[in-house]
C-alpha cells in the first residue's frame, strides 16, 4: 500500500518540512505546486459570516441520505443548469455529493473497473489521479501520450487527438490491460487548455465506438483567466451517443476557492452506477451537514455570483497569470499558452539537455534550494521531462517572491552552464592543439605555441599539421563504413535523397 503514496511524498517532503510564512518563516519554501486558489477569501468572508450560512436545523443534526441533503443537491442542480447550460436539465436525483472529488474518482473507478483493468488518461495528467485510481481500486491509469511536437492533423502542442486515443487503446490491448473508460480533465490540469466542442464530440464517439465509459472532471470550469475564455461543458452537447456511460465530476475547491471544505459532486444518469455508489461507497465520504448548508447559501445568491464573485475571481486569476508569464518572459523561459485553471505549464527543457527525469529532478531540487516548490513533469506522468507546472493563484506579494526565486534559479543555472561550457571549450582547444603540435619539432607547450602568433598564423599552422598528420591516411571513409555498416547505409541513403 505504501508504494502508491510514494509517488507524491517524494516531491513534497522538503516543502512540508520547511514551509514559507511571511513572518514566521520568510526564508521557507514557497508552495507553488499545490493547486489551490488563494485569491478570493475576502469575497467569501461576508458570505461565511452570513446568518443563512449557519442556519442549522434540527434535521441537520441527524443522519441524512448518503448522496447528500436533497435541498443541497437541488441547489447544485440549479447552479449547474445555469453555468453548464446542459442540453437536458440536470436533476438532483442524478447527483451524488462527496467529501471532495478524490473519493468521487475513486468510487467511479471502483464501480466501473476491476483490479488491473484501466482507464485511458491523456498524459501529462493530474498526478494524484495515480492515487485516486490505485490506492483502493487498483485501476491502471493508462497514458494517452501527448507531445510538445505538433503531430499530423494537430494544431498545437500537447493536443489530444483521435489518432492518439486509438494508438493508446491498441497499446493497452497489446500489454494485456483491459480498458474500461476514458478519464478527461477539462479544463485540463496541468496544461490549462480547454477542450473544444469538436474534440469533446470526438472523444464521446471514440468511447461509444469501443463501448467505453467517459469520466469528465470539470472542476476548473469557472477558473477562466484568458479574456473571453469559454468552457464547453460536455453535458451541453446535443449529440451524446451513450448517455449511460457519461459521468461528470465537479467540485467547489477550485471555482470557489474552498479546497478545505472538501466537497465534490458526481452527475450520472446510469442508475446502476448511481445505486452502487450512493448505497455503499458514499457512507465513507459524507459531507457534514453544516458544510452543505454553508455551500447552499453560496450557490443560491445568483446575483452575487454573476456580478461579484465570478468576475472578480477571474480578473484576479487573469492578473496573477499575467504576472507569472511576464516573469517567465523576462528570463526567456517558454510556456504553453493557457486559458483556464490556476497554473501555467512551463518549459524548462533548457536545463534538462539529456532529456532524463533524473536531470529534471536535479532542477527540481535546485528550485527547492532557492526556496520555491513546483511540481516537475514526472509528477504528471509526462512522457517528456523538463516541463513544470507553476501555480499562480496566490497573493501578489508571495507570488512575486516565488517568481523571483524561480528567476534566480534560472540565472544561476545558466551561469553555471556557461562556465562549464567555457571550461570545456578551453580544455578542448588546449587538447586539440596539443594533439596537433609536433612536439618533437618545436618542444613547445600548448600555451607557448599561441604566444606571439596571429590568428592567421595559428590557422596556417593547424592546417599544415593536419595535412602532415597520418591520422587521415589511417582513418579513411572506407574503413569507417566497414566498421559502421548501418550508419553508412543510412548516411548514403540520406545523401541520395538530397
Amino acid at each position: 500500500m505504501a508504494g502508491y503514496f510514494n509517488h507524491e511524498t517524494k516531491y513534497v517532503g522538503r516543502q512540508k518540512a520547511n514551509p514559507f510564512h511571511k513572518t514566521d518563516n520568510p526564508q521557507g519554501i514557497i508552495n507553488m505546486g499545490t493547486s489551490e486558489n488563494k485569491l478570493s477569501y475576502d469575497l467569501l468572508k461576508n458570505k461565511f459570516e452570513d446568518g443563512e450560512s449557519h442556519a442549522i436545523l434540527e434535521e441537520h443534526t441527524q443522519y441524512f441520505c448518503c448522496e447528500g441533503l436533497e435541498s443541497f443537491r437541488q441547489t447544485i442542480a440549479d447552479f449547474l443548469n445555469h453555468y453548464m447550460k446542459p442540453a437536458e436539465p440536470i436533476i438532483s436525483q442524478d447527483l451524488i455529493v462527496s467529501n471532495g472529488c478524490t473519493p468521487v474518482v475513486d468510487s467511479v473507478a471502483y464501480t466501473l473497473a476491476d483490479e488491473g483493468e484501466g482507464l485511458l488518461v491523456p498524459a501529462p495528467f493530474y498526478g494524484s489521479f495515480l492515487l485516486d485510481l490505485q490506492s483502493r481500486s487498483r485501476v491502471v491509469p493508462f497514458p494517452v501520450e501527448l507531445s510538445s511536437k505538433v503531430g499530423p492533423g494537430e494544431s498545437q502542442p500537447f493536443e489530444l487527438s483521435e489518432a492518439r486515443l486509438e494508438s493508446a487503446l491498441k497499446k493497452a490491448s497489446e500489454q494485456g490491460v483491459k480498458i474500461r473508460g476514458l478519464l478527461l480533465c477539462n479544463p485540463n490540469n496541468p496544461l490549462g487548455v480547454v477542450y473544444s466542442k469538436e474534440l469533446l464530440q470526438t472523444c464521446l464517439e471514440f468511447a461509444a465506438r469501443h463501448s467505453l465509459h467517459i469520466i469528465l472532471d470539470e472542476i476548473y470550469m469557472l477558473c477562466g483567466f484568458k479574456e473571453g475564455c469559454s468552457v464547453t461543458n460536455v453535458l451541453s452537447l446535443k449529440n451524446i451517443p451513450d448517455k449511460e456511460r457519461l459521468h461528470v465530476i465537479w467540485g467547489f475547491s477550485k471555482d470557489f476557492a474552498v479546497s478545505g471544505f472538501r466537497c465534490g459532486v458526481l452527475h450520472t444518469r446510469n442508475k446502476k452506477v448511481y445505486r452502487a455508489i450512493s448505497s455503499g461507497y458514499t457512507r465513507f465520504h459524507d459531507v457534514p451537514t453544516p458544510v452543505q448548508v454553508l455551500l447552499t447559501n453560496l450557490l443560491k445568491d445568483r446575483e452575487w455570483l454573476d456580478n461579484t464573485f465570478i468576475p472578480t475571481n477571474q480578473q484576479r486569476l487573469r492578473n496573477a497569470h499575467k504576472m507569472a508569464c511576464d516573469a517567465l518572459r523576462e528570463v526567456g523561459i517558454p510556456f504553453l499558452p493557457g486559458e483556464c485553471g490556476l497554473f501555467v505549464w512551463v518549459d524548462f527543457r533548457e536545463f534538462v539537455p539529456s532529456s532524463t527525469f533524473e536531470e529534471e529532478m536535479h532542477l527540481f531540487e535546485r528550485m527547492l534550494d532557492n526556496g520555491v516548490f513546483i511540481f516537475p513533469s514526472s509528477y504528471f506522468l509526462s512522457p517528456e521531462p523538463g516541463w513544470f507546472r507553476i501555480i499562480f493563484a496566490m497573493d501578489t506579494e508571495t507570488l512575486q517572491l516565488g517568481l523571483t526565486r524561480i528567476q534566480k534559479t534560472v540565472k544561476s543555472m545558466r551561469s553555471e552552464i556557461a562556465a562549464s561550457l567555457d571550461e570545456r571549450a578551453q580544455n578542448t582547444n588546449c587538447t586539440g592543439q596539443q594533439q596537433l603540435v609536433d612536439h618533437d619539432r618545436d618542444g613547445a607547450s600548448c600555451s607557448a605555441n599561441t604566444d606571439g602568433e596571429s590568428l592567421e598564423d595559428l590557422i596556417r599552422s593547424l592546417h599544415r599539421q593536419i595535412k602532415d598528420s597520418d591520422w587521415l591516411k589511417e582513418n579513411t571513409a572506407e574503413k569507417w563504413a566497414a566498421k559502421n555498416p548501418e550508419l553508412a547505409k543510412a548516411f548514403l541513403h540520406q545523401d541520395v535523397e538530397k
